[in-house]
């Protein structure tokens, strides 16, 4: 088992392109060795073939002949054999093995030639007159030679068996020479395949190293990397748009984490600021009041003024945090039929009551008062469409001049078709700059960074406001008011697919 591990962490430690090499050069080398397998054994086959038959035809023509009138027939021509290799042997042997004649040329005289004495009646008829081979051994010379041979009984008045053998020298010369080619060719085919393997495989995964260099320069910090974009559909090109896309998606993430991040400072540096000062005062006018400073009536109910005044700026902080959180964490509106109209003179009502120092104007959207009796419907949260209301009208108010008009302006736009309710609230303060536009909506952003106590909210309204607009399916723009100011425009659907 351990053995088993520590091969497996050596395979593991060896890189791919040597891996993909190496099993592609090995399978090759599987190939070549089948291959040449079966090419040596179909030769060996058909040399054997070659062989067997001129034994068989050798057979049939001396079978039944008389060994002792063979030499003159063959001299006088009147009996033709196969056309037999320089170094072939016959002999006709005795129902003991015993010679009785032989044919030999002269090249196989001197060779060794095959023990007779193991050709008796008994082993000629277990051979059945098949072909088979047999070793010679040459003791003196220490010497062995082998030999394919066919035995057959002599049918002519002699009893005896005939022998005919051709060595096999020549075809296992050839074999051996065709293997030793092929050795060669294969050992070369091999280097060659392998040379070319991991040159393409080079060429093939040159690309992950582009990537790997990618991969470490984004895990330094510098996330703008990103990998050249290959045309096709090759697993590189497709890695490669993957990476990017991947990569992109990392960097808006961080993108937008980083600028919440600054966002949540710069937020929780204004909360810090709204905060300390109304505990400052409210702590200052308690220990005051402690210590007996305040003896008059006049100065305890100033003091308590402050102090209530103070409770309630901490309140309104605290509960645009809860609604904003509650906006994020719950999915779930009370959609029914709401009166922007009746919502709107609620909210102008409110808002004047809150604050005095400019008035208030329901209108249409051509600037025309509306009547007391005009009403518009939508499928809508009523609660939260009075939000969206009440802070727009705030942050109008918060910016609008003292004694200036801030004008609601409630309607249907020209070509929507009964579809859409619009909603504007107009300031004449001093506007919002274009830049700015987008980023009003942003949480925790505030245009008036001065964290002024009279203009500076927390930086939460206009979001409230835009998670609402965006959860009814509607958008809200900041835009430039004619002649000067700001203008919060407001788009609602009529109806709504559902309730949620």
């Amino acid at each position: 088992m351990n053995s088993q591990r520590r091969g497996w962490r050596l395979w593991e430690r060896i890189s791919l392109r040597t891996k993909l090499t190496a099993l592609s050069v090995a399978l090759i080398g599987l190939l070549l060795a089948v291959s040449s397998i079966g090419t040596m054994t179909l030769l060996k086959t058909y040399l054997e073939k070659n062989t067997d038959d001129l034994l068989f035809s050798t057979v049939a023509a001396l079978s039944h002949e008389d060994p002792d009138g063979l030499e003159l027939r063959l001299a006088e021509r009147k009996l033709q054999l196969p056309r037999l290799p320089m170094d072939y042997y016959i002999a006709y042997v005795d129902p003991q093995g015993g010679l009785l004649k032989s044919l030999v040329p002269a090249v196989t005289a001197s060779e060794d030639l095959p023990d007779l004495t193991l050709f008796t009646t008994d082993y000629v008829a277990e051979m059945g007159e098949k072909p088979f081979e047999l070793i010679s051994t040459n003791e003196k010379a220490h010497t062995q030679k082998s030999w394919r041979i066919l035995t057959s009984p002599i049918t002519a008045t002699t009893e005896g068996s005939l022998v005919v053998g051709i060595p096999t020298t020549s075809s296992d010369a050839l074999l051996e020479q065709y293997r030793t080619i092929g050795n060669y060719f294969a050992a070369f085919l091999l280097l060659i395949s392998g040379l070319a393997i991991w040159l393409t495989i080079t060429s093939a995964l040159k690309p992950l190293r582009e990537v790997e260099r990618t991969a470490a320069a984004v895990a330094e910090g510098d996330i703008s990397q990103r990998l050249l974009q290959r045309a096709g559909r090759t697993e590189i090109s497709r890695l490669n748009r993957s990476l990017n896309s991947m990569l992109n998606s990392i960097e808006n993430a961080m993108t937008l984490r980083n600028g919440t991040l600054t966002q949540m400072r710069r937020f929780v540096a204004d909360a810090s600021h709204e905060l300390r000062t109304p505990l400052v005062s409210v702590r200052g006018y308690a220990e005051l009041y402690r210590m007996g400073a305040l003896q008059k009536p006049e100065e305890v109910a100033e003091a308590m003024n402050r102090i209530e005044s103070e409770a309630i700026r901490m309140t309104g902080l605290v509960e645009s945090l809860l609604a904003l959180a509650r906006l994020d964490d719950d999915n779930k509106k009370t959609v029914g039929p709401v009166d922007l109209m009746g919502l709107a003179r609620s909210a102008a009502k409110d808002s004047l009551a809150a604050d005095a120092s400019h008035s208030i104007e329901l209108v249409d959207l051509l600037s025309v008062p509306v009547m007391p009796n005009a009403t518009l419907e939508v499928e809508a949260d009523a609660n939260q469409i009075r939000q969206v209301l009440t802070n727009l009208l705030a942050n109008a108010g918060r910016f609008a001049p003292i004694g200036s008009k801030v004008e609601l302006a409630i309607g249907l736009p020209l070509g929507s078709h009964n579809k859409i309710a619009r909603i504007e609230v107009r300031d004449r303060g001093e506007g919002i700059p274009l830049e700015l536009r987008e980023k009003v909506f942003e949480r925790f952003f505030r245009a008036d960074s001065s964290r002024n106590r009279e203009t500076g909210g927390s930086g939460l309204g206009l979001a409230i406001v835009k998670s609402i607009v965006e959860r009814h399916g509607g958008t809200i723009v900041a835009d430039e008011t004619p002649g000067g100011g700001a203008t919060f425009r407001v788009d609602l659907p009529m109806t709504q697919a559902d309730s949620q």
